[in-house]
């Protein structure tokens, strides 16, 4: 099963500008498939922002009604198809809007997934990572247009051209990540052309934790953070798998200390029982001293292990001093 987690917030430049946030991300799952789809809208554009979260809701509808006829095809056919799609639905809005499809444009970026096989779409900027073996790379670079800071839209007369669709076998890929120019501030080195290997956490904990804490948090940090390194719009998706059931009890002794924020070390295997303990009982909100009335331990090491699960935002802590742990299935 996959789990997918959706952030997009206004940049500080539209922000000052009164332009809406041109970034919009979608996600959906049909029977087996996930599909999750993010498009960054053209800023010359005036209405890309309509663009696309059009393009985003019809590739998603499209990809999860058609995903065994296009894992079939040849790589050519389902570029057509994909951009024929759009097209129509965009030229459809052409007519409710009375605009002109460059008023439309945006980026396009994709991911869908059924039994075991996937679907990668890339048009324009933005990067698309995944995660193997608890290591991020990347699975599709900013394609640019012909001139320093352009880029390639669904409109664009070159996109059948630049367009990238990527499919293969999952064979441990535990994770997807697109993300929007303006989020390449904070997750992608232009130079090195790698990503952050905190993505690696951030999937493992969208996999782990409840998605309304999940989502709070990245928005939160996206507001406070992210957005501060750019003046655009920033956007991301995780899509992140899951076992059934499965919660942080079930993890090996290395991801239990990549979600405590712990480096993989003897010493911290050992710690991590009283860790266990603490997050069993934080099932439901409680203060601090119904929950050291419960241990009955001595001295500051509840302290340490709260403040350290609060660090690793696996424990949300409410403004009346209450605590609860936010993993999933624990």
């Amino acid at each position: 099963m996959w789990c997918t987690l959706e952030c997009a917030v206004q940049g500080k430049g539209h922000l000052k500008t009164g332009i809406p946030c041109q970034d919009k991300t979608y996600s959906i799952v049909k029977g087996s498939c996930t599909v999750c789809a993010l498009a960054d809208g053209a800023g010359s554009a005036y209405l890309s922002h309509f663009g696309a979260e059009t393009v985003t809701k019809t590739i998603c509808d499209y990809m999860a009604d058609n995903f065994d006829a296009i894992i079939n095809e040849d790589g050519v056919s389902v570029k057509q198809n994909i951009l024929a799609i759009v097209g129509d639905s965009l030229n459809n809005l052409c007519q409710e809007k009375g605009c002109t499809v460059k008023d439309l444009a945006s980026t396009l970026l994709f991911v869908a997934e059924k039994a075991g096989t996937f679907v990668i779409c890339h048009i324009g900027d933005g990067v698309i990572g995944y995660v193997k073996n608890d290591k991020v790379h990347v699975a599709s670079h900013p394609e640019n247009g012909e001139f320093a800071n352009t880029t390639v839209f669904t409109t664009s007369s070159d996109a059948i051209a630049s367009m990238k669709i990527i499919k293969g076998n999952l064979n441990q890929i535990s994770g997807f990540i697109l993300m929007s120019d303006g989020t390449e501030a904070s997750f992608y080195n232009k130079r090195d052309k790698v990503l952050s290997p905190s993505l690696t956490r951030l999937v493992k904990l969208a996999s782990t934790c409840d998605a309304g804490y999940m989502s709070r948090m990245l928005h939160n940090t996206f507001e406070n953070l992210v957005k501060q390194k750019t003046s655009d719009d920033c956007s991301i998706v995780l899509m992140s798998h899951y076992a059934d059931g499965a919660g942080y009890k079930n993890l090996s002794e290395k991801d239990k200390c990549n979600i405590l924020g712990l480096p993989n070390t003897r010493a911290s295997r050992k710690r991590q029982q009283s860790f266990e303990i603490v997050l069993e009982v934080l099932q439901t909100w409680k203060t601090y001293s119904a929950i050291k009335g419960k241990l009955h331990w001595r001295g500051k090491k509840l302290y340490r292990v709260l403040k350290q699960l609060t660090k690793a935002k696996i424990v949300e802590v409410r403004e009346d001093g209450h605590y609860k742990s936010v993993l999933r299935a624990f």
